[in-house]
């Protein structure tokens, strides 16, 4: 598939800041610009946080950890009053 975009961007706007910072570190015209900031969050690497997303989805999964929640917050005894000896 074959892009040619012609599109406009804003002096002021944040894409315009993203795109001069790239020109000016990188020293690249604007179209290679451009296709750096496209490539760079599609060849990013995840996050643990990200590829946690949808770890526990199904009805089972979720069912285990609620289960573990539960458990957590009745050994917690939240209600109970404690003595600091303070």
């Amino acid at each position: 598939m074959t892009f040619d975009l012609h599109i406009h961007i804003d002096d002021r706007s944040p894409e315009s800041y993203a795109l001069e910072s790239i020109i000016r570190r990188d020293r690249v015209s604007p179209e290679e610009a451009v296709r750096r900031a496209l490539r760079h969050p599609a060849l990013a690497k995840r996050t643990p946080a990200d590829e946690m997303i949808g770890a526990f989805s199904s009805p089972e999964d979720a069912a285990i950890i609620d289960e573990a929640m539960q458990s957590v917050h009745e050994l917690r005894d939240t209600d109970r009053l404690r003595d600091f000896e303070l």
